[in-house]
């Protein structure tokens, strides 16, 4: 199985990159993935179709693991920070001083991006990005079209890349100095 899926692993790489902008972290999904399947037990079968590999399936367990590993500790305390209103907690003993003054520069941002948006956007990103709901669970508990919902959280996407990646990566990579 898992020579299989290593004759794309290529492409896997690129789905992974188009969803973290950042070739470590993507590299790293893709290793993840690899492991996961071997763990669940998945065979040759599991993950082909007609004989190829079922580029859907592979897609499908890429975005489920970035969807969960997104949920690391920024994540996390984004969703208690002020974009829901709250003051963000400075006391987490695995905090440094200087990643909460960058995290909060950096959510400070992302509000003021968004405040300049419709209610509908705004209402959709906090679903989304910060409380983790599907498209599927917006669609359906807001009764609106799948594809509607897709496309502007694909926008949100590329507004928030295009405002803040610099920002992001220096966050990530812990040079919050660049930041402040």
């Amino acid at each position: 199985m898992l020579e299989l899926l290593a004759t794309k692993h290529e492409d896997w790489i690129r789905i992974a990159y188009s969803m973290t902008n950042d070739t470590d972290r993507a590299n790293d999904l893709v290793q993840d993935m690899y492991v996961r399947l071997h763990r669940l037990g998945k065979t040759r079968e599991d993950v082909s179709y007609k004989d190829t590999v079922n580029r859907y399936f592979v897609w499908t367990v890429l975005v489920n693991m970035y969807k969960t590993s997104r949920r690391t500790k920024v994540y996390k305390k984004l969703e208690i920070c002020e974009l829901l209103g709250n003051e963000i907690n400075t006391d987490y003993s695995d905090y440094s001083e200087e990643e909460d003054n960058a995290f909060e520069l950096l959510t400070s941002r992302v509000k003021s991006i968004t405040s300049k948006w419709k209610p509908y956007d705004r209402k959709l990103f906090e679903l989304y990005f910060l409380h983790g709901q599907s498209l599927r669970q917006i669609a359906n508990g807001a009764n609106i079209g799948l594809n509607s919902i897709h496309n502007s959280v694909k926008s949100y996407r590329e507004i928030m890349r295009e405002e803040l990646s610099e920002d992001l990566i220096d966050y990530f990579n812990e040079d919050y100095d660049k930041i402040l």
